[in-house]
């Protein structure tokens, strides 16, 4: 009985550290974190967090205090990314490249956070409370009437120049504060062997915020439901403000405890890079590698907004009021937080580490390319097969918001899990000067290039075909689609070949 009883014991103590032994394993699978480097992954993780919060709160309310104005709509969207906010990324490059001159990196960093949350504030708590003294109604209504109603998007960007102006900082915030300096700043930190690793964890951290701001902004809107909107904007504005605080604190922190990481990276950067943002321009022209991530970026953008587009004039005809159209785009992103919370940490790292970059980066162009696709043959059949219009009813509209929604969710979580990881390690094994300015060039202009370009083939088509509304143009939009993600594809594979050889000189150096 008693030998029994030890048999048991033994039993259940090997069973015990079996499951811990397999548990400990799985844990080492999604969190591959060595123990030298926990404290520098939870400051790159709570910095990348608060970046990516504040990110998330700014895009669930720039779309929504703007398409469900008064006399706007969806369409004002491609005019404003087309014509005001890709000039501003060139004069946002241009500064840059001389602040990049003469400050550190560190004063750059708090100098652009604190300058946007100057004009964040500025807007929730100046601006948008007195929009009726501020916002030219009378003009525009005037203009409405001078022109007959042919300008009426145009019209629209000036009537509500309040918006837009919040529309730009968020906008720019994502390019500036979350793809530029934040990865930066983790790409001084962190080796080709590090990325592969821990980059799938840092993009986790965005996808956690997204999880949590879409229910926070949902229980804000419904607080105020019966309310002004601008109480709603005001509450999250605050969320903001204290997360911007964190992320100086945050970072400063950063800077001090990673000294001797940055120091034991032997990519030491020199005391002053002295380059023109022409300078910066030839530099990325002269380099077969950068000009192919270039487009990879310009891609991306433009396959993404393209569509993006035509489903919110969809969106605002099914919500056209501030309330239920907010509320829609939290649980989106809500939604979109879990999907992508969950492919970063269960899929992204292990297909790197499995089959490789080119793989990894392919992934994007293909699903994007597929599901836009089909978004737009569905849109092509509600306005040019009148059988199914009949048949389906006004319901269609509603079937492409939920389509254009999870198509929505799908395209996030890709390009969060797949894209932006590919994209940024691919800059690891540069020198420091195109690290900097080639990187700075890319991200800022190359993205906003590709939102711009969607921007102006919509406003072309929109001008060509005297049209105001964005969902007839969804067969044409369709090609342009395709064609885009076809030269995306084919890009990811020429810069694999050179990624390939640049990691192998970087072994070699080592």
């Amino acid at each position: 009985m008693h030998r029994e009883s030890n048999l048991f014991i033994y039993q259940t103590t090997m069973s015990h550290f079996t499951s811990l032994s397999w548990f400990k394993k799985w844990l080492q699978i999604i969190f591959p974190i060595k123990k030298g480097e926990k404290q520098k992954i939870f400051l790159l993780l709570l910095l990348k967090f608060l970046i990516s919060f504040v990110y998330c709160i700014l895009t669930a309310l720039k779309d929504t205090v703007l398409v469900t104005a008064n006399h706007s709509a969806a369409e004002v969207i491609p005019i404003i990314k087309g014509s005001i906010i890709f000039p501003i990324s060139i004069a946002v490059v241009l500064l840059y490249t001389k602040l990049n001159n003469c400050l550190k990196q560190t004063t750059l960093f708090y100098s652009t956070i604190l300058f946007f949350l100057g004009l964040i504030l500025l807007y929730g708590f100046v601006l948008y409370p007195h929009a009726t003294k501020v916002s030219p109604y009378a003009m525009a209504d005037w203009l409405n009437g001078y022109t007959g109603g042919k300008y009426l998007h145009w019209i629209a960007v000036f009537r509500h120049w309040i918006h837009v102006l919040f529309f730009v900082v968020a906008e720019l915030w994502g390019q500036v504060a979350l793809m530029l300096l934040y990865w930066s700043f983790v790409n001084n930190v962190c080796k080709m062997e590090d990325a592969k690793r821990c980059y799938a964890i840092l993009i986790a951290a965005g996808d956690v915020a997204l999880i949590i701001t879409g229910p926070l902004v949902l229980a804000y809107t419904k607080k105020y439901s019966h309310g002004d909107f601008v109480c709603t904007v005001q509450a999250l504005i605050a969320y903001v403000a204290y997360c911007c605080l964190a992320i100086l604190f945050t970072y400063w922190l950063a800077n001090h405890i990673l000294k001797p990481d940055l120091n034991s990276t032997n990519r030491k950067a020199p005391q002053v890079l002295r380059l023109s943002l022409w300078g910066s321009l030839k530099h990325v022209a002269a380099s077969r590698y950068i000009r192919n991530i270039a487009v990879m970026v310009v891609a991306c953008g433009l396959s993404i907004n393209i569509v993006e587009g035509t489903w919110k004039s969809y969106l605002k005809e099914a919500f056209p009021k501030a309330v239920d159209y907010q509320s829609f785009i939290s649980e989106l992103n809500f939604w979109t937080g879990i999907i992508a919370l969950v492919i970063s940490l269960f899929f992204s790292g292990g297909i790197l580490r499995k089959f490789g970059w080119q793989t990894t980066a392919r992934i994007a162009p293909a699903i994007i390319g597929c599901m836009g696709a089909f978004f737009f043959l569905m849109s092509y059949s509600k306005n040019n097969v009148p059988y199914l219009t009949n048949w389906i009813g006004s319901k269609l509209v509603l079937y492409l918001v939920i389509f254009g929604g999870i198509h929505n969710i799908a395209v996030k979580s890709i390009k969060y899990a797949f894209f932006d990881k590919t994209t940024q390690m691919a800059y690891i094994p540069l020198d420091i000067e195109t690290k900097i300015k080639g990187k700075a060039t890319v991200d800022l202009l190359g993205s906003r290039l590709g939102k711009a370009g969607s921007s102006w083939i919509q406003i072309a088509l929109l001008e060509l075909l005297r049209t105001n509304s964005i969902q007839s143009l969804s067969g044409i939009l369709l090609c342009f689609l395709l064609l885009t993600t076809i030269i995306w594809y084919r890009a990811t594979g020429n810069v694999s070949k050179e990624l390939h050889m640049l990691e192998e000189q970087e072994a070699k150096g080592s």
